[in-house]
């Protein structure tokens, strides 16, 4: 019980409330420095550009993204994202400033403000997307992000015209204001576990009273992960900012390419990191679409950064470079696999695909930028909307935006592959791809395997165009993504492909390096004999892998044995082309299988596997995480009811799903129930009576068609939000009555359930929520219970199977009087059912009513 106290003290004070404090005083500073420079008058000093710069990449930028990464443990998806959006944007405006200080003359910075002006478009569209979804979150957030917005725009209107520096720093004065406003509420919030001030506790719409939005629901959706939030909205948001720059350039609006590269961070930061959650979720498919997003962006800004750095003979042989295929391969890979997720995610990345062709470097320069132009122009413009509703759907915990049904279920889709390769006997054996424990692997092999293709494909086509243009797949796929490889391989606890990861990394860095500049081969030597060396130990490791690592790590070998014989210049011609198209193919089987099969869940292609097989470990019987009651026996659950008292939080059966149970004698009984549950505390806990005796005893001033309505209802899986008052009192609440539902409601929980009915009759009225984390799959068996929050909670009683498989039917009751209810949530009752239930109360009420004016009238 300390124990779980002090967690409770501590979850307060440091994880929930400074991490979104941190980010507000990133985003001040920031502004605050902005807006001073914008009311004094130009020309400002070299010295002084870069410095203010600086401090905003490190202040505005790196600060606030440290704020998004701690947020995104606190399952806050509209916080996290908007603070890697704007330290990105922050320190993409540093970069910007630096670049502007460095930039010779008036015509250099000149330059610098028009490359970097598509990409504050870009910002401007992100910004649209977080003030609409904000509407659902707290008051404070969308004036503070209409006024970003507002500066967005008008800093790019004072890039021209004096006027509109002066009215940006006027909107960044305001979210200075807004922002330390913020702060003190949310310090003030950390510190006695309320809000105090108004501005956060709710929202100006909130999405639990938003209807789903129409069309068919997935039918294969999978389990909820809320130890972090759902990065899903950021990875595709991040697609804006780099579709946007592009589309300008391509089409003509700019010509230096130099500049925009800073834009590009936005990219990196938010589809790396949308990458990185996605990897700790256990998400697979959004793990690697979200990789192959950002080496495609960012393959292309360093590729555009090259031509415009006019390297020698870079754009000599272009239009025979074909080292990009096997990325758009593997995107068509993500748009087959995608069919599985929903409709909108199908076409977006249908669309994606088609835009990826259309930049292939085949097509001459003139078309090719009308093509890639207008092409990402239109990815722009879904990504939008696309982001815009994966992260609303997020916040709201339901499909409030449409994104559709899946195009064909996974099953169908595994039964066909499995069918072509032979293994559709393996569909409903479990493998290691549905299992969390060896997802993180597979994450790790289909990240190197395809940094392995994309690079070596455009290593290949070296001897058929120049040196140059294939560094920037080189650079991107071959040292980043090998690297970042290694980093998700030693997070899953695999020392030795993290070890491979960064082998491929240095590897490809010294190919690099040489590429750059052949003069280097002596100095090169060396490290390539010793990269030899190295690499034969991985290959040697390889037979523990799966079976596909094998022919991959001997071709991987030749390769490393081509690079030391092309830096002792001894390089018989097309060794380099067949060493790397060889191993380019093997690659690609690799990534598109463990893609294909990691996506769909099940081994549908082959690929092989370890003739080096771990020593299975038997499994002790380990103890319980915490003490375990049957529901079978009156004296076991006395005692549950005796920890009730005490102030414990156990995890009950209900008659729909297992809930989480606390004493409302207790009020810090209520406050750990948010803590082990993870729940924020804007949403509200309902109140569990045994009967609704126990209501009527206090005497609330309910009309008589709620009255009618509850009775109807009651006890089952439905449950009614009416408005508080003081008859909660009367109930036993004491200060409770803050804790449980909102400031101006509460929903009343009568379940049908024996087992916890005698609970409450017991100890008294019970705070009740589901047993998940929140967010997370309702628990419908105690296992699940256990298994999830056990060892956080003080106890579970074990009821076997639930009744229900979802949680019961929420109706807002507020606007009864008027002939209105509506909706919060359509759980394990029908809303048929309900209406039914409540015309007929309305009946009765209305029956009753004429039938008493008649006596009046007749007496």
């Amino acid at each position: 019980m300390e124990t779980l106290e002090a967690q409770a003290e501590d979850f307060a004070a440091i994880v929930y409330a400074e991490p979104g404090a941190l980010g507000l005083i990133a985003n001040i500073v920031a502004a605050l420095m902005i807006a001073t420079e914008n009311m004094l008058d130009p020309p400002f000093s070299a010295a002084a550009v870069m410095l203010s710069g600086v401090h905003l990449i490190v202040v505005g930028g790196l600060l606030q993204i440290v704020a998004g990464l701690l947020s995104y443990r606190r399952w806050d998806h509209l916080t996290a994202t908007a603070f890697l959006v704007f330290g990105s944007l922050w320190t993409s405006m540093g970069i910007s400033r630096i670049l502007a200080a460095q930039a010779a003359g008036q015509d250099g910075a000149d330059v610098v403000r028009q490359a970097t002006l598509p990409g504050l478009v870009g910002f401007m569209a992100v910004a649209v997307v977080l003030c609409v979804c904000a509407v659902t979150v707290n008051f404070l957030l969308p004036p503070v992000l209409v006024a970003i917005l507002l500066t967005l725009v008008f800093e790019a209107v004072g890039a021209w015209f004096a006027w509109g520096r002066r009215v940006a720093a006027a909107f960044e004065i305001i979210i200075v204001l807004a922002g330390v406003y913020a702060v003190v509420v949310m310090m003030l919030k950390g510190v006695s576990q309320r809000y105090i001030l108004p501005g956060f506790g709710n929202a100006p719409y909130d999405p639990l009273l938003m209807r789903t939005a129409g069309g068919p629901a997935p039918k294969n959706e999978k389990k909820k992960v809320t130890k972090y939030s759902e990065p899903m909205g950021m990875g595709f948001l991040g697609n804006v900012v780099p579709a946007t720059v592009l589309a300008f350039y391509h089409l003509g609006f700019f010509s230096d390419f130099r500049p925009a590269v800073a834009m590009f961070v936005f990219s990196a930061v938010c589809q790396v990191l949308a990458s990185f959650y996605s990897f700790l979720r256990h998400d697979f498919y959004h793990a690697i679409t979200f990789i192959i997003y950002a080496v495609f962006w960012n393959s292309r800004a360093v590729l555009q950064f090259l031509v415009s750095s006019n390297f020698p003979e870079i754009m000599d042989s272009r239009v025979n470079f074909y080292g990009q295929w096997t990325l758009v391969g593997l995107i068509m890979m993500v748009v087959f696999v995608s069919a599985t997720v929903n409709r909108v995610v199908f076409l977006y990345n249908l669309m994606f695909a088609v835009m990826a062709i259309l930049s292939i470097d085949h097509i001459p320069v003139v078309a090719h930028d009308y093509t890639f132009g207008v092409s990402a122009a239109i990815v722009a413009a879904l990504s939008t909307y696309t982001g815009m509703s994966t992260l609303e759907n997020s916040i709201a915990e339901k499909n409030v935006m449409y994104i559709g049904a899946e195009v064909v279920h996974s099953d169908k889709l595994a039964a066909a592959i499995g069918g072509i390769f032979g293994t559709a006997r393996e569909k409903t054996s479990k493998s290691e791809y549905d299992d969390d424990d060896y997802v993180d692997i597979k994450i790790v092999d289909t990240t190197i395997f395809i940094g392995s293709t994309i690079a070596l494909m455009a290593h290949s086509a070296t001897e058929a165009t120049n040196n140059i243009y294939p560094l920037a797949w080189l650079m991107v796929a071959g040292v980043f993504l090998h690297a970042y490889a290694a980093r998700l391989a030693y997070a899953a606890g695999s020392l030795a492909k993290a070890y491979v990861s960064l082998l491929l990394a240095v590897y490809w860095a010294i190919w690099v390096a040489f590429l750059l500049n052949p003069n280097l081969a002596v100095l090169l030597r060396s490290l390539s004999v010793g990269m030899l060396c190295l690499s034969t130990v991985a290959m040697v490791m390889t037979p523990a892998f799966s079976g596909v690592w094998i022919p991959f790590g001997v071709l991987m070998e030749l390769c490393v044995i081509t690079q030391v014989v092309t830096v002792f210049d001894v390089n018989p011609r097309w060794m380099i082309l067949v060493t790397s198209l060889l191993a380019a193919i093997v690659s690609l089987y690799a990534a598109s299988a463990e893609l294909i099969n990691g996506t769909l869940q099940c081994v549908v292609i082959p690929v092989g596997l370890p003739l080096i097989k771990e020593k299975e470990r038997a499994e002790n019987n380990a103890e319980p995480p915490c003490p375990l009651f049957t529901s079978r026996r009156s004296s076991a659950l006395q005692e549950v009811a005796q920890l009730l008292d005490q102030g414990s939080v156990i995890g009950v059966p209900t008659d729909t799903v297992y809930a989480l149970a606390g004493s409302c004698k207790v009020p810090e009984s209520i406050k750990k129930i948010y803590m082990v549950k993870g729940r924020p505390a804007e949403k509200p806990i309902c109140l569990c009576l045994s009967n609704l005796d126990q209501l009527a005893e206090v005497n609330p001033p309910f009309s008589p068609l709620l009255w009618n309505f509850m009775r109807r209802c009651y006890p089952g899986g439905i449950s009614c939000v009416v408005p508080k008052g003081e008859w909660l009192k009367n109930l036993g609440l004491g200060d409770s009555v803050d804790l449980v539902g909102t400031k101006d409601n509460i929903c009343i929980r009568v379940p049908d359930s024996s087992v916890l009915a005698y609970l409450v009759s017991v100890s008294g009225p019970v705070a009740l929520t589901s047993a998940n984390p929140s967010g997370g799959a309702d628990s419908t068996h105690h296992d699940m219970v256990i298994d999830s929050l056990g060892e956080k909670l003080d106890g579970v009683v074990c009821d076997g199977t639930s009744n229900e498989l979802v949680a019961s039917t929420v109706v807002n009751c507020m606007k009864i009087d008027e002939g209105v209810i509506t909706y919060f949530r359509i759980g394990c009752t029908p809303q048929e059912v309900v209406d039914a239930h409540f015309e007929a109360a309305k009946a009765e009420v209305n029956s009753q009513s004429a039938t008493l004016d008649m006596n009046q009238k007749l007496s």
